[in-house]
């Protein structure tokens, strides 16, 4: 109860000090509509049919652009073996989700469906939820700055609404569906959310890269 009331508190004080602006953000919305009933509980058939919807597109982007380079795709699959190794895809997948940039993990399954699916998916969800919970300090120490400001602003008014109503549990909701995980790390940080329950809830990753990882391997395979 005390630490309840001490993260209340605190946003509480982050609200006051104007950092969280009163505009409407549409980073939360996929394909722009609201994932937010009125009384601002997360509307969650909207969240599970995006979700699906989300992986629907990738799959079929991703069978668009095999198709155009499946006479390349072995020598690009054996550059990222090569060069990139698991080591490198980490590496890869934990800037992703450190940084908050346009960019999903995804992009790297298809062309490593022949590595170890184990291997790779321990390693990719660790390497996922390690880049959350760096982003999740740099939002606590330097949150401050003008740069983390600009980068959080485009999702402030979602992101109040989010970590006002779910607190800690809004990073684990993050992790598993399409709102954006690396921003709402940060924002958890800013707002000091817990740092050991933030990293048992980033490790909302793993079942998360899981799941799409074997519905576009299955969704290759049916059509390739």
């Amino acid at each position: 109860m005390k630490a309840k009331t001490l993260f209340w508190q605190r946003y509480e004080t982050y609200l006051r000090s104007g950092e969280i602006k009163e505009s409407k953000s549409n980073r939360m919305h996929v394909f722009n509509t609201s994932l937010f009933l009125e009384d601002g509980e997360l509307n969650w058939s909207q969240v599970w049919r995006k979700s699906l919807a989300m992986m629907g597109f990738f799959l079929v982007l991703y069978a668009i652009i095999l198709y155009f380079i499946k006479d390349y795709y072995g020598i690009i699959g054996k550059w990222v073996t090569e060069e990139l190794g698991l080591v490198g895809v980490g590496m890869f997948t934990f800037l992703v989700d450190m940084l908050i940039v346009p960019m999903t993990i995804d992009i790297i399954f298809p062309f490593v469906m022949g590595w170890n699916p184990l291997l790779l998916l321990f390693v990719m969800g660790l390497s996922s939820a390690a880049g959350g919970i760096v982003g999740y300090w740099i939002g606590r120490l330097l949150g401050h700055l003008k740069l983390i400001k600009r980068f959080t602003s485009h999702f402030s008014a979602d992101g109040e609404r989010l970590i006002q109503r779910y607190g800690v549990w809004a990073v684990a909701i993050a992790g598993f569906t399409p709102i954006p995980y690396s921003t709402v790390c940060y924002m958890a940080g800013m707002v000091k959310v817990d740092p050991y329950l933030t990293v048992l809830a980033s490790l909302s990753r793993l079942p998360r890269i899981a799941l799409y990882y074997a519905l576009i391997r299955g969704g290759l395979s049916f059509l390739f």
